[in-house]
């Protein structure tokens, strides 16, 4: 008789324990399939693809004087400097004589390149000096949008700042 209430027990803890998991995992499933996705706030600085911030310059060259920007407003850009030269040229013409070409950058884009020279020591945004006295200062700006396009700045023999030393 002890044996047979000692396997009664055992069943029906068994049956207990399998009904208990049964249970949890229909409960489970129902709300796992139910259940409505977690809202999260988006990220405010999501990262950018390197190249989606790179804008290009297309062809030009066919727009008329008025849409491009005067030789007075690049000139006045270039305030600091004292200006020996200002052309309005394509970017094609800019790249064959400096070598330097930029991808973004249309060979049919017009542009003003500027040169000009700064009298005294010629300082970068960061307090660096470059140039003791005298540097010779090439700008390349976008005709159109006014947008620059870099400068180039040569010194004078002896009159260079070297930042390996």
């Amino acid at each position: 008789m002890k044996r047979i209430r000692t396997m009664v027990n055992i069943i029906t803890i068994t049956s207990l324990s399998a009904f208990v998991f049964a249970s949890t995992t229909s409960l489970l499933l129902v709300q796992t399939v139910t259940a409505k996705p977690v809202q999260t706030k988006k990220q405010v600085n999501q990262p950018i693809p390197f190249n989606s911030r790179l804008r290009t310059y297309p062809a030009n060259n066919s727009l008329p004087a008025s849409r491009l920007i005067t030789i007075e407003r690049v000139i006045k850009k270039s305030s600091k400097m004292r200006i020996t030269e200002a052309k309005l040229t394509t970017y094609e013409e800019f790249a064959a004589k400096t070598g330097e070409y930029k991808s973004s950058i249309s060979n049919n884009r017009m542009v003003w390149i500027v040169t000009g020279f700064v009298q005294g020591e010629l300082r970068m945004a960061k307090g660096r000096s470059v140039c003791t006295d005298n540097a010779k200062l090439v700008e390349l700006t976008d005709a159109e949008t006014g947008d620059s396009f870099g400068r180039s700045i040569y010194c004078p023999p002896n009159n260079q700042i070297n930042f390996m030393q």
